[in-house]
């Protein structure tokens, strides 16, 4: 479920990414049933087989486009949730297309207006697209916008920004969409092949769909599915506000502070480092269930790093040093303060161990993106290509000049490099080009003139930014495509420096303050935008596959994305208004580690200062670990190329989430992570069957059902009927603070 639309995501192999849970027979004349969120073995590069074709009839009816977006406020909810608390989203791909298909088969014979009525696999997409449009901008939400926030460059709260943040929402989610189309022609018909991008969740999502309507066997599957994810759901939801009044309790468990309540005072240490901790969060332990054993022994293995090695040894050297922060407890130390006039003598180990962490997870995203660098030199070559072809044809009267479709038979070749593939969507069934070119021209007409008086944006600063947003987009569809994985950790802070150079030499004229709401948010906006449509293209690619026409697919993606417009600001401003902390850099102590926030915000200030505040110390073991993950990266690479050593890829630790876990404060959020994963790790040992059939319904269920849950705590904060302070106990809470 987790393409993760988080900052950072745990990689995947290509191969192991696309591969079926179970092994199906490709032969057509003996093809057997495919299992939910599997991905069948035949050519990927054509339209699949047993669908049947589109009959013209409408499929963008209101119930399709109303499901999908409930579904994606639902995953939009989880996602803010998840977000905060570890800088990884969940993926609403597959929930949307099961959890579509159970509320729209039980409408079909309803009777009722609008809403019965013929349900196909196309109508199913639909939905899905709906819902993925309602979830790709949620990323600056969890990002850019708390961190301008946090550095004082916004409002005092987001209530009295709403109007403003709809309009940069709107900005990023449409400029991403305006391009989407032309996008499709190049990565799902023209490159696909070529650049081997197979859009892992997109083809799982469309083999799913396939299923669900292939009869008795599809009903029966999505029966059991629906199933488990509605009890699940129901169960995570109930769970998380019933818990909020006893977290310490119920929720949280610390042993270390317990044993230090009950006298042993001398393990305070390892409670000031947060050692062994953990939730029993239903999305956490979700999320852990979807992702692979390597990348949730790496998560852990960034928490043991930084806060198990790393962090004491800078205390005890004296490198790095802590703060008091209760009256009531003196031992208490937080080693998770940012004081920026430390930040070169005497930094906290959170701070310290950030660039290391941040410097690596950058370094390794080049390098993924480096090795796929003879892909990225076809996708040029093909662009030049293009524009040679255009040049061409415009000069030629008759069109005689126009570049030949098939090759020159003395090359040894039978055609084009860069045929393209059939398009299963008839011509009037597309999308105009006024119709997508309208979308991108009225988002960049409005982000010139409405930025201007809004954030005092720059229009020469405004248009950069939407360059990088539409070359960024390049770059994470086809690593999307190919891997799964979005390399919005480079993409976002790629922007940052190169907003950032620019603007350093203006901080005279402009003032501090105006370079860094710039910088920050002309990073937000090109890299949420490439974010939408990487998201949109692999939905274009489940469409492609199913047959599914493009054009009422895309306006179901505009609908979805006007949605995300008004909804995840409204979100945003619910959480921070519930739980202040959020947007407040100052705080010891929150309920959300914030681990995107802080390093967005932390390199803002780094690219802006004079002298760039980092220790030696830091920066030599900056060097040294970048080095060591770009090195983990060709080592992984090289051992699944390898025919005899490719069972040793597994051992080679996924350094992006190692990095990612080093940015987030104590074991909790990892450790209930790993619990997960080694609880779907055994039940596929010990029942393979069941697993395949239920770990994504229970998962997805406890995924989405934590995060309506934390809306409804967000009300009942806001009400002042919330736990645990006024109502319920802190008991077993570190410091009594929960």
């Amino acid at each position: 479920m987790e393409r993760q639309s988080r900052e950072e995501a745990p990689e995947k192999d290509i191969k192991s990414a696309i591969s079926p849970l179970e092994r199906q027979d490709t032969a057509r004349s003996n093809s057997k049933s495919i299992g939910l969120g599997e991905v069948e073995i035949e050519d990927p590069f054509q339209p699949l087989s047993g669908v049947a074709p589109y009959d013209g009839g409408q499929i963008l009816t209101v119930r399709a486009v109303v499901t999908g977006a409930v579904l994606g406020t639902l995953i939009a909810c989880s996602n803010m949730y998840l977000g905060l608390k570890s800088g990884m989203g969940a993926d609403a791909t597959l929930f949307s297309a099961i959890f579509g298909f159970a509320a729209l088969k039980f409408l079909e014979k309803s009777h009722v207006p609008l809403l019965s009525g013929y349900f196909g696999p196309h109508e199913n997409n639909i939905i899905q697209a709906t819902a993925l449009g309602a979830i790709g901008i949620g990323f600056m939400f969890i990002s850019g916008i708390p961190a301008m926030y946090q550095l004082n460059l916004l409002g005092s709260n987001p209530k009295s920004d709403y109007g403003k943040l709809v309009c940069f929402a709107a900005v990023s989610g449409l400029w991403g969409l305006g391009f989407t189309v032309p996008f499709r022609k190049v990565f799902i018909l023209r490159l696909a092949r070529q650049l081997s991008l197979y859009f892992p969740m997109g083809s799982a999502s469309a083999i799913t769909i396939r299923a669900l309507h292939s009869g008795t066997d599809g009903t029966t599957q999505a029966k059991d599915n629906v199933r488990g994810i509605t009890i699940t759901f129901c169960i995570s939801c109930v769970w998380s506000v019933a818990t909020s009044y006893a977290p310490g309790i119920l929720y949280t468990w610390n042993p270390f502070w317990w044993i230090y309540k009950w006298g042993g005072h001398s393990i305070i240490a390892a409670v000031n480092w947060g050692w062994l901790s953990w939730s029993w969060s239903p999305s956490m332990i979700g999320m852990g269930m979807l992702i692979d054993l390597n990348a949730s022994m790496s998560y852990l293995f960034g928490t043991v790093l930084a806060w198990g090695i790393i962090g004491p040894i800078l205390v005890a050297t004296g490198a790095a040093g802590g703060l008091a922060y209760s009256e009531v407890y003196p031992d208490l130390v937080t080693y998770n303060a940012f004081d920026p006039t430390h930040f070169v003598d005497l930094p906290s180990p959170r701070y310290w161990v950030l660039w290391p962490a941040v410097f690596m997870m950058l370094a390794v995203s080049l390098t993924g993106i480096a090795l796929e660098g003879k892909n990225l030199a076809r996708l040029v070559q093909y662009g030049g290509r293009r524009i040679k072809q255009g040049v061409t044809r415009t000069k030629s009267n008759d069109g005689a000049g126009a570049l030949p479709t098939n090759s020159d038979p003395k090359s040894g070749t039978t055609a084009d490099a860069f045929a393209a593939i059939p398009d299963p969507v008839p011509k009037d069934q597309q999308v105009r080009w006024w119709e997508w070119s309208s979308v991108a021209g009225v988002s960049f007409i409005i982000s010139l003139v409405a930025f201007k008086y809004l954030f005092s944006f720059a229009p020469g600063m405004n248009i950069l930014s939407l360059v990088l947003g539409f070359l960024w987009s390049f770059v994470v569809i086809q690593v999307y495509g190919a891997s799964g994985t979005t390399p919005i950790t480079v993409v976002a802070k790629g922007s940052q420096f190169i907003t950032g150079a620019i603007l350093r030499d203006q901080i005279p004229t402009t003032g501090y303050d105006q370079a860094a709401r710039v910088n920050l948010l002309g990073a937000t906006l090109s890299s949420a935008a490439s974010q939408q449509a990487a998201e949109l293209v692999q939905d274009f690619r489940t469409g492609f596959l199913l047959g599914t026409p493009a054009r009422p697919q895309w306006y179901a993606q505009v609908a979805g994305t006007l949605v995300a417009v008004i909804v995840s600001p409204a979100l945003f401003m619910l959480f921070v208004n519930a739980y202040p902390c959020i947007i407040d850099s100052t705080a010891t102590s929150c309920q959300f580690a914030t681990p995107a926030v802080t390093s967005w915000r932390i390199v803002t200030i780094a690219i802006l200062s004079e002298k760039f505040p980092i220790s030696r110390s830091s920066w030599i073991f900056s060097v040294i670990f970048s080095l060591i993950g770009v090195a983990s990266v060709v080592l992984k690479r090289w051992l699944v190329r390898h025919a005899t050593l490719s069972s040793w890829a597994k051992f080679v630790p996924n350094m992006s989430v190692v990095g990612l876990a080093m940015t987030i404060p104590g074991s909790t959020t990892t450790v209930t992570v790993a619990i997960g994963t080694v609880v779907a790790h055994f039940w596929k040992r010990w029942s393979p069957v069941s697993h395949a059939r239920y770990v994504y319904p229970v998962a997805a269920g406890g995924i989405a059902g934590e995060g309506i849950g934390y809306v409804i705590l967000c009300v009942l904060q806001i009400a002042q009927v919330g736990g645990p302070v006024k109502y319920g106990t802190t008991l077993g809470c570190v410091a009594e603070s929960c």
